[in-house]
């Protein structure tokens, strides 16, 4: 459970409270559930990173977290899940537990089509450092995606979709390059698909983690936020629990 944390720290112009933020605390790291818009890591535009904007709002409350590092990203306007380290040794370990598939990420998308019941997409993938795009490529670095269908939504579809490897924007561009880009995406989808949704409809739904000792695993969900619930609904889909 999160630490008791005042009702009054709000922690951006939403207006949205530092408690409703952090959905798990540990002596090591912390749990968020991130809002869509935020970034997970500093980037070129200044804009002010998740660390930061935690940082600052545990400083309101007389709680200073001197060091606080994101050990996965998401991307800016994707919603959901993400685990912080409060030191260093803590970034480290859970940095090779992520690489040694001891922590599992699941997410949930709407794309664009019926991808199937389920199934993998292993495209290697390639990054380009200056237009920070990704594509399909032979020489690129392997990336793994396991998804299942959820929902069927006439020309779209409510997918679950479990990350075997962490490349950059890999769910956008497997769905995309299968002919399954997600609902929303401006950089990998095409229109009308891209403007339907005012961001890529991706969010980080769920982690496991091993507990302190190792033995036993730990999960952590967040519920689906309400503009995707709102697309869901408004494609003809059911509310997800």
């Amino acid at each position: 459970m999160a630490r008791e944390l005042p009702d009054d720290i709000r922690v951006n112009r939403k207006d949205e409270k530092l408690k409703d933020w952090i959905v798990f605390e540990d002596t090591g790291f912390l749990i968020v559930n991130k809002p869509a818009g935020i970034l997970s890591q500093k980037d070129k535009s200044g804009d002010e990173d998740l660390a930061a904007i935690l940082q600052n709002s545990f400083k309101k409350v007389g709680a200073p977290l001197p060091f606080l590092a994101p050990v996965h990203r998401l991307d800016r306007n994707t919603s959901g899940l993400i685990l912080l380290a409060k030191n260093s040794e803590t970034a480290r370990q859970l940095s090779e537990q992520l690489k040694a598939g001891r922590i599992n990420r699941t997410y949930v998308a709407i794309a664009k089509g019926d991808p199937g019941e389920n199934g993998r997409y292993d495209f290697r993938l390639k990054k380009n450092t200056k237009t920070n795009e990704v594509t399909v490529n032979a020489e690129g670095e392997e990336a793994l995606t396991e998804f299942r269908r959820l929902q069927r939504l006439g020309n779209s579809s409510l997918m679950q979709i479990r990350l075997l490897t962490g490349r950059s924007h890999q769910i956008r561009v497997h769905f995309a390059h299968a002919g399954h880009a997600l609902i929303g995406d401006k950089k990998y989808a095409k229109k009308p698909w891209s403007e339907i949704f005012g961001r890529a409809a991706l969010h980080a739904a769920e982690l496991e983690f091993p507990d302190a000792d190792g033995r036993k695993m730990k999960t952590v969900k967040a519920p689906l936020p309400r503009d995707m619930q709102e697309l869901l609904i408004k494609l003809g889909g059911k509310p997800l629990q």
